[in-house]
């Protein structure tokens, strides 16, 4: 009857026609820093002008560019399998990605994290019912620096079925890589084309600047079919304005300039919109990613990449502390739960503690338990003939007033109309009460001890082994 979802708009329509219109001026009156021969004459045949070491991108360029991406909305599981479309109306959640240290389970102590620790937490994240997308959680300082996208995306493989994504690349060497080992699991690289299997993403440096590396990374995402995830991540204050409009417009302009150069390295390159502005701490002038600034930006880059038919993709699950207390809770909670409803695509950052620094197998537990939450408080209150219940009520008020035993009942609880916990404690008081860190410890162990992954075939993994073997040998110092 009534599809009573819970919704949040931040911006207004005129908030955000301002920041669109602030990001097509910076683009074409203060134009990019790109560092890349070739890109460069790539846009100046496109029509933008080139002064003094800068890139000006008129709104028109802009406009073409947008007609000649693809919106990244259908996902697939590693063997190619169809899992979810983004735009459904549905959120969906990844762990974050990048952190060098992990919180040892068995100790609680912090460490460098080892690609072990990548296969343990990639097998626990499978099997995390509310994670619907998988990233290599840490970068493993086991193995050398040139190393650690490639081997890291290559041991993510072969721990889950789930959809995934590459680590964020850093030099385009690695990219093929990457694409070869997704290939292989989903039959080829002519089926990878056709329903590609692994978003990779590629960061712009805030404010406005494409490296050469960096420019080269997208120019070889976007020709390898892959879907490319743009993930600009400007500092309030720091590499973009301390007021959230202004950071917002810079990085609206950020993403519309890595389109720009999506567009011209392959038309028709499938794109996501991506949204990681965070605040600074002003006493440390370093970032601080426990503000509810990344929650609220998240909301308005939402509102912003859907006006342009893209998904989006923004941090939530993210807070400035390493410890598992009060304080990850409600940072956490706070930044998750307003991009969630103000209708992001994908929210990232499970697993993540410290700003970013470090990954934690409790907090993958935990932050599946919020996701829970969060799912339940989205989902609004559905108001139709059966929710109403009045034939369920006309019969049981006058019988005995018990609703419990109804199949009325029984049917919608298993349709989870209450919230039912996993790891938080429920009824236990005093010294019943293990707290839910705990709870989430042993959840962790438990599943560690007893999911296993299905293997890939024997062939696909002697492929995966093949491919890194070549990396090892023609990736420049590894």
């Amino acid at each position: 009857m009534f599809e009573e979802r819970l919704t949040l708009s931040v911006l207004s329509e005129e908030g955000l026609r301002a920041i669109e219109a602030t990001a097509y001026r910076l683009l074409d009156q203060v134009g990019i820093s790109l560092q890349h021969t070739a890109a460069t004459e790539m846009l100046h045949g496109r029509g933008c002008r080139i002064e003094q070491g800068r890139v000006y991108i008129p709104e028109h360029v802009v406009q073409w560019a947008l007609k000649n991406v693809t919106a990244h909305r259908s996902v697939y599981r590693v063997d190619g399998s169809p899992a979810h479309t983004y735009g459904d109306g549905r959120v969906r959640f990844h762990n974050g990605g990048g952190p060098p240290f992990v919180y040892d389970l068995e100790s609680g102590a912090r460490r460098p994290a080892t690609l072990q620790d990548v296969a343990d937490v990639t097998r626990l994240l499978d099997a995390l019912p509310n994670v619907d997308v998988v990233i290599p959680l840490l970068t493993p300082q086991d193995v050398p620096a040139e190393l650690m996208v490639v081997a890291s995306t290559e041991t993510m493989l072969r721990h889950t079925l789930k959809p995934v994504a590459a680590a964020a690349v850093e030099k385009p060497a690695q990219v093929p890589y990457l694409v070869e080992m997704a290939a292989a699991c989903c039959g080829g690289m002519e089926a990878f084309r056709r329903s590609p299997t692994m978003s990779i993403y590629v960061s712009p440096v805030s404010p406005l600047t494409f490296t050469h590396d960096v420019t080269a990374c997208i120019l070889a995402v976007a020709q390898s079919g892959a879907p490319f995830h743009s993930l600009p991540a400007p500092s309030l204050g720091a590499t973009g304005p301390i007021t959230m409009a202004g950071a917002l417009a810079q990085q609206h302009a950020e993403v519309l300039a890595s389109l720009v150069l999506a567009a011209c390295a392959q038309a028709g390159a499938p794109v996501l919109y991506c949204s990681r502005i965070n605040p600074i701490d002003l006493r440390t002038a370093t970032s601080s990613w426990g503000g509810p600034e990344v929650g609220m930006s998240g909301a308005c880059a939402a509102q912003l990449a859907h006006r342009l038919g893209l998904a989006c993709d923004s941090f939530g699950f993210c807070c400035s502390t390493g410890r598992l207390d009060p304080q990850l809770g409600y940072q956490r909670l706070s930044n998750a739960l307003i991009p969630a409803l103000a209708g992001v695509d994908l929210l990232s950052g499970v697993a993540t503690l410290d700003s970013g620094l470090c990954g934690g197998f409790e907090a993958a537990v935990i932050d599946d338990e919020m996701i829970g939450v969060i799912k339940q408080i989205a989902g609004g209150c559905p108001v139709n003939d059966d929710t109403l219940a009045f034939d369920v009520m006309s019969a049981v008020i006058p019988r005995d007033g018990i609703f419990l035993s109804e199949r009325h009942t029984v049917r919608h609880m298993r349709r989870k109309a209450l919230w039912v916990p996993a790891v938080s404690d429920a009824g236990a008081t005093g010294e019943e009460s293990i707290g839910v860190v705990a709870r989430a410890r042993e959840r962790a162990q438990h599943i560690l001890q007893t999911h296993q992954v299905e293997p890939l075939p024997e062939d696909v993994q002697r492929t995966l082994a093949d491919i890194m073997a070549r990396a090892r040998h023609e990736l420049p110092g590894a």
